[in-house]
């Protein structure tokens, strides 16, 4: 390879110029790059699929207020967008704060867009803004109308994304490409589906679709694997926020990747392997000592353990003796001997297949163990 050649390449996901009114992501096999940032594909979309429904209100009331303020700075009274202006830059600046917590914006440059409304929205910028069908008057109008867009493309999606993950993916026996596509054949085609999103979709902005509009094209970037090769990467940009999220929702599940809800923390998480997936690795909100996946594993082995012959006895056994210690009938000390010698016997048992055939129950008497717990504590 020519050295020179090599030397030009660049690293996946850099150039993409992301802002409010545009998305460009670089596509590689199963992987999406945004901003120099790797992520599984279908990543973004589900993780989109967790705004709460408080978080989600305050979002939906920021993009609000906007919309109604800058008409008056175009079109209002001289006096009247004087006034104005400076209240719609704090409106804007705070909506792009809560845009900013979500995908995919929280990947980028929050203050390189700050900077943007300083000067899109600066007092001295008054009369530029309103020249009619001045490049300036372009910029500003093209800035407000995408970011006030976003959270009505966010809601259309999370409708759509909740949907589908409910009442299809949920209910796979099998998590593959072939199970995804068919079932989002069914949904895409189920007048439930359209039903529920048509009460949504209003108004005719960002509505969700399942033909992302997109522009496509190649870039030369090293490859991921190794800095001295060079890959094709389909660099894919869109113009409505909602075909990103549902290009990547897609594409996602075109690798076997989808969205799943966890049992344990009910938060959506993306799973990349053919597993019936019930909890993520985010933090327990039951035990924070614990993964959900392995606080959820613990809670199965409890409820199979209760199941468990040894173990019935076992709770029946050391139940009776904490009871005899509340009643008074026993000492403290004879409780903790008690206690001891029937978790003994339990675990002997469960390694010993003959002992817990034979000499298990016969141990377990309530009147053996204390008599053995009484030679103990002589």
């Amino acid at each position: 390879m020519d050295m020179r050649q090599e030397g030009n390449a660049m690293p996946l996901g850099t150039q993409q110029n992301n802002d409010f009114a545009q998305v460009t992501i670089d596509v590689w096999n199963d992987k999406v790059f945004y901003q120099e940032q790797e992520f599984p594909a279908g990543f973004m979309a589900a993780s989109i699929l967790n705004i709460s429904e408080e978080d989600f209100k305050e979002l939906i009331q920021a993009g609000g207020a906007p919309t109604f303020l800058f008409p008056v700075v175009i079109q209002g009274s001289d006096m009247e967008a004087a006034q104005v202006l400076p209240v719609l830059r704090e409106r804007m600046i705070y909506l792009a704060r809560e845009i900013w917590k979500y995908p995919p914006f929280c990947y980028s440059n929050l203050e390189k867009e700050l900077r943007r409304i300083d000067i899109l929205f600066d007092d001295s910028a008054l009369s530029k803004i309103r020249t009619p069908n001045s490049e300036f008057q372009q910029e500003f109008l093209i800035f407000c109308a995408a970011i006030t867009r976003i959270p009505m493309a966010i809601l259309h999606f999370i409708a759509a994304g909740r949907f589908f993950e409910l009442d299809y993916l949920r209910h796979l026996k099998k998590r593959n490409e072939t199970y995804f596509a068919v079932a989002a054949h069914d949904c895409f085609n189920s007048k439930e589906f359209w039903d529920e999103l048509q009460e949504l979709q209003s108004w005719d902005v960002e509505p969700f679709s399942v033909h992302p509009e997109l522009t496509s094209t190649y870039v030369l970037a090293r490859s991921p694997k190794s800095e001295k090769e060079m890959v094709f990467v389909e660099r894919v940009s869109f113009l409505r926020l909602t075909d990103f999220y549902t290009y990547d929702f897609l594409n996602g599940l075109h690798h076997g990747h989808a969205p799943s809800q966890c049992q344990g923390c009910g938060k959506y998480f993306l799973t990349t392997n053919g597993h019936i997936p019930k909890y993520c690795d985010g933090i327990a909100p039951q035990d924070d000592r614990y993964t959900c996946r392995q606080y959820g594993a613990m809670m199965h082995q409890k409820e199979q353990n209760k199941q468990h012959p040894v173990y019935r006895l076992f709770n029946t056994r050391t139940g009776t003796i904490r009871k005899h210690h509340q009643r008074g009938k026993i000492s403290d000390d004879l409780r903790r001997e008690a206690l001891y010698l029937a978790e003994s016997y339990r675990d002997k048992a469960l390694l010993d297949n003959d002992y817990a055939a034979d000499g298990y129950a016969r141990d377990m008497e309530l009147e053996h163990i204390y008599a053995e717990a009484e030679k103990r504590l002589k």
